[in-house]
């Protein structure tokens, strides 16, 4: 009787672990084919930040995120869609979350820093800078050390900032921003001669990045270099003839000639 019993108990639990692998089967997805379909919205949202269409990006990624909530390259870049188009509590929440998810996730770290700048949250900016740098695998620490030096550069820290720039342009000698923010190091630092040639190397990395030729002109203006300093604003005024920074060069070109 007893092992009949056993038996009836035995029948009992395997016919409710079947009866529940139907209903799971049933009621919905397996884990797997959600993460499936959470990559496909994953990677079209990629592809949509890549072409700047931000809408597009924030609905795939939050089906993705939906989907499956447990990848943190998911959150980061639903952070980054939410940033692009200025929701920027809602960034910075998906940032925090992927970095919940993956402390070591580099980039989550870097991108939560960028808003924390925009806050002027500068020595939390560099925490997360620090943060990102920890990972010896990071493909781009330039990002971080940029990151870093803008941080210490907004605190008046212009030494440690070079030194931050530096960093960066050794992490990727093309880095045009880096140099750009170096030239402005060296504009404080009264060291006009360096600024030149940092602003000069980023504008012959990027020679579309508007910001760097503006400051280079204006630095050649500031150090007595009137034929360079027109040449730059012209320049200025020919690549972006619509920004605020033409309309500013327009102003230098009226005094200079």
């Amino acid at each position: 009787m007893a092992k009949r019993t056993a038996y009836e108990h035995c029948s009992t639990r395997v016919l409710w672990l079947v009866l529940t692998a139907v209903l799971v089967t049933a009621c919905g997805p397996s884990l797997a084919q959600r993460k499936k379909e959470a990559d496909i919205h994953y990677r079209m949202g990629i592809v949509h930040l890549s072409e700047r269409h931000h809408i597009e990006a924030l609905k795939e990624l939050t089906r993705a995120v939906e989907s499956y909530p447990d990848d943190p390259s998911y959150h980061n870049a639903l952070g980054l869609a939410y940033f692009a188009l200025d929701m920027d509590d809602k960034a910075e929440e998906q940032y925090r979350e992927a970095i919940r998810l993956d402390p070591g996730l580099s980039e989550a770290h870097v991108n939560l820093g960028a808003l924390l700048l925009k806050r002027g949250a500068w020595d939390e900016a560099i925490a997360h800078s620090e943060a990102a740098l920890e990972n010896v695998f990071y493909p781009t620490p330039e990002l971080a050390h940029n990151n870093m030096g803008w941080a210490l550069y907004s605190k008046g820290e212009y030494r440690a900032a070079e030194a931050s720039f530096k960093k960066a342009l050794i992490a990727n000698p093309d880095y045009a921003m880096a140099y750009n923010n170096l030239g402005m190091t060296y504009d404080r630092l009264g060291e006009s001669d360096k600024a030149v040639e940092a602003f000069s190397t980023a504008v012959a990395k990027a020679p579309g990045f508007v910001e760097a030729r503006f400051n280079l002109a204006k630095t050649l203006a500031e150090s007595g270099d009137r034929e360079g300093a027109i040449a730059a604003f012209e320049k200025v005024m020919e690549i972006a003839p619509e920004s605020d920074k033409a309309r500013l060069a327009a102003q230098y070109l009226k005094l200079l000639k």
